[in-house]
């Protein structure tokens, strides 16, 4: 979905070498944390409402199964409510405020504040989306109530009004560094290594044949 930011690309991921912890664009002073919240109309539409609606198809859905009416799209409904309520709500897996800084990561959401040190993150599992610059991860294997997060970068904004390209940055750098055998990680390095092999050679002059030398000395 087109957000009012989307002019501002921020960091393009070819120029950040996953592998090391990016912070060019988290505050112009050293160790100075940078606050990301999440679009507060997107949030509404993608997060609070979605939940809510989730609710609701779980009661729904119970009362259908204890009615016998339509029982089975009742149940259906019943456990994909109860699966996004439960995120949302309960164990607050998508959060509307995310602060950075060279040692921790806090996340925020209903009211709920889970801090990171990011020398204590063992282990991370994470599914990214680069169009939207938005992921999917488990801090050292998650849980049921915390340490799952989908956090929505690309809908994310600092004080600045720039997208949260750094925080998403991060997060890949992380794996890159704690699971560096990881598919997507080796899949991601590959891309990147095509992509500037593909910049250096469009920025090489085209080499010129000798039919071409005779016809311009002949002009």
């Amino acid at each position: 979905m087109a957000s009012r930011h989307d002019g501002d690309e921020g960091v393009r991921s070819s120029d950040v070498v996953h592998g090391e912890i990016a912070v060019e664009e988290r505050g112009s002073d050293e160790g100075t944390a940078r606050t990301y919240t999440y679009d507060p109309h997107r949030y509404l539409f993608d997060v609070q409402i979605t939940g809510t609606v989730g609710a609701l198809a779980a009661v729904a859905g119970a009362v259908m199964v204890a009615t016998g009416f339509l029982a089975f799209f009742g149940a259906i409904a019943l456990v994909l409510g109860l699966y996004t309520a439960f995120n949302t709500f309960i164990a607050k897996c998508y959060p509307r405020v995310a602060s950075l800084d060279e040692e921790r990561l806090v996340l925020e959401s209903f009211g709920r504040r889970d801090e990171y040190r990011i020398a204590d993150i063992h282990r991370i599992q994470l599914r990214e989306n680069g169009k939207t610059l938005s992921v999917y991860v488990r801090f050292n294997g998650g849980g049921v109530l915390r340490g799952r997060y989908f956090i929505g970068c690309g809908d994310m904004y600092d004080e600045e009004g720039r997208r949260a390209q750094a925080l998403y940055d991060t997060l890949l750098d992380l794996q890159a560094r704690l699971d560096p055998e990881n598919i997507r990680v080796i899949a991601r390095k590959q891309a990147m290594r095509a992509a500037a092999r593909a910049e250096a050679e469009a920025g090489e002059p085209k080499p010129v044949s000798r039919r071409h030398n005779r016809k311009k000395r002949r002009a």
